[in-house]
């Protein structure tokens, strides 16, 4: 089989290309997908079946399933440590276990292929290079999986500086996805019923956004329960989008409608707002959609985009009436 040589880290791993039975490997209780849930659960209890379990619970496992029916087996190898242990790659072998149930008899789905890291290579080398598979690439874990990742490193020893590095991003963000994580799992967490629910963990971003907006974090300071009740608020659905949580500041300015956002909901808190400033809401909600709407665009509206000189032109128009205004904002602070 195929053997092809890895630095990571400065550690040369020479990986090795086998087929593997996917009811043969270990999955791995520890992988970030399900290591939540499986904290949950009782020691004895945190087995093979528990993960497959979660797994296939998980919707996109479901949608990988038919991907690899469609592709005629899997083509991405996974990565197995000596023991038989998955490394990364278990929703895959999950996903391939019920084709493989599906269609018995079908040599597509009894085999997959697995790089083999060597026995000798330590615990702290293979999680470098699945930090780098997942942290460093746009495939990986879900933003909240990540951000454990990160938060497990600088537990692990690792100034944030050198997360940062590693991974292409600043140390400030690097803070800030460890605070965003902390809080889910310290207060929002203990709030809710369910914690195994997946759907929870989507809302990881509402969480990012809370410490990546400085007037959120300005308002804390003078506000102390604010993480707590921004957590409820969530929970509650009474911020249940990104752009809420971007709006937030707003409403914080104004007692009574940081009142309505408590007990009514955010369409409560934003009317009251419209109704005491109606000129200026309408104007910077409409900016705020605006603004939200682009740092939303996909590659595919990109393209388009690359493609449309009309759509260009708008936004270039719009580049310029933004410039006008902030330089004559700057030139009334001088005057003043």
């Amino acid at each position: 089989m195929a053997r092809y040589t890895r630095n990571i880290q400065g550690h040369a791993i020479e990986l090795e290309l086998i087929e593997v039975d996917p009811d043969e490997v270990k999955l791995d209780p520890t992988n970030p997908r399900v290591g939540f849930s499986i904290r949950q659960l009782d020691e004895a209890e945190r087995n093979d079946g528990a993960c497959t379990l979660l797994l296939t619970s998980q919707e996109d496992t479901e949608a990988l399933r038919r991907s690899i029916v469609l592709s005629n087996g899997v083509q991405e190898p996974i990565y197995i440590r000596a023991d038989g242990t998955v490394a990364e790659g278990n929703r895959r072998v999950v996903a391939l276990r019920a084709a493989k149930e599906e269609f018995p008899n079908d040599s597509r789905f009894s085999r997959m292929p697995a790089w083999r890291i060597p026995a000798e290579t330590g615990d702290s080398v293979i999680q470098d290079l699945l930090n780098e598979i997942h942290l460093g690439s746009v495939r990986g874990w879900a933003p909240y999986e990540k951000a454990l990742q990160m938060r497990a490193l600088v537990a692990s020893g690792l100034i944030e500086d050198e997360v940062a590095e590693r991974y292409r991003m600043t140390a400030r963000e690097v803070r800030q996805q460890i605070a965003a994580v902390d809080m889910m799992d310290n207060l929002y967490f203990p709030m809710i019923e369910d914690r195994s629910d997946p759907e929870h963990r989507t809302k990881f971003s509402y969480f990012l956004e809370f410490y990546k907006n400085g007037r959120i974090v300005q308002h804390s300071e003078s506000m102390p329960d604010l993480p707590r009740r921004f957590c409820r608020w969530i929970r509650d659905g009474h911020i249940n989008t990104g752009v809420r949580v971007r709006r937030l500041p707003k409403v914080l300015d104004s007692k009574e409608a940081t009142r309505l956002l408590d007990a009514v909901g955010f369409d409560a808190a934003e009317d009251y707002l419209e109704r005491e400033r109606p000129g200026e809401q309408v104007l910077y909600a409409l900016i705020e959609r605006a603004r939200g709407r682009l740092a939303d665009m996909t590659v595919t509206e990109l393209v388009e985009l690359s493609e449309s000189e009309e759509r260009q032109e708008i936004l270039r128009s719009l580049q310029e009436e933004t410039g006008r205004v902030l330089e004559s904002l700057s030139l009334l602070r001088k005057a003043s």
